[in-house]
């Protein structure tokens, strides 16, 4: 048995397909659109990226001076090498560990007491520290405050540390200070 295919009569109209002029602009905007977003999502998360190196700076910043505040004798307040810290530039700072009240205001701020940078930073209570990485130049402004903790021998250290705008991309305005507690002495 053989089975023959019927064909239709050809009609007025041309039996060739393809994409018409309108469908391909609108394939082309979809596309660019969707290339758009993803371009979008890239820059945000490189922006995001740079935040958290940043933050992450500032965290470890604060650590070390508080380690270093920690490990200085109560009421410190010297020029020798203990006392110091220096940046990537060769800036030294020296540590003032002796308790004032007039050194580097506590706010309430973020849900947690934080250091007030609206305030002149005081000396031997704050340092403008460079670090170097990958061939830049951040600043940052760390601030400390030591207050007399709970028993007469205890100590409660208090260290903010900040990038500070215009040393690095737009995404600066974005990073909060970290701040870090600490209490010294013998319980």
């Amino acid at each position: 048995m053989r089975i023959q295919m019927l064909r239709c009569p050809q009609s007025g109209r041309s039996t060739q397909q393809g994409f018409s002029l309108i469908e391909l602009l609108i394939a082309m905007v979809v596309l660019a659109v969707g290339l758009l977003g993803g371009i979008a999502v890239i820059c945000a998360a490189t922006a995001g990226n740079g935040r958290s190196k940043m933050h992450a700076t500032a965290a470890t910043l604060a650590e070390s001076t508080l380690e270093k505040i920690m490990a200085l004798p109560q009421g410190v307040s010297g020029t020798d090498a203990q006392t110091r810290m220096t940046d990537c530039l060769g800036n030294s700072f020296i540590l003032d560990t002796s308790p004032d009240s007039t050194a580097s205001p506590l706010i309430n701020a973020l849900g947690g007491v934080q250091v007030d940078f609206s305030q002149p930073p005081s000396p031997g209570y704050s340092m403008l520290y460079v670090v170097c990485s990958e061939g830049r130049q951040l600043s940052y402004d760390v601030r400390w405050r030591i207050d007399p903790g709970s028993t007469p021998s205890t100590q409660l250290v208090t260290v903010s540390a900040k990038v500070l705008p215009g040393t690095a991309t737009p995404a600066v305005a974005y990073v909060t200070p970290v701040t870090l507690r600490g209490l010294r002495g013998a319980l």
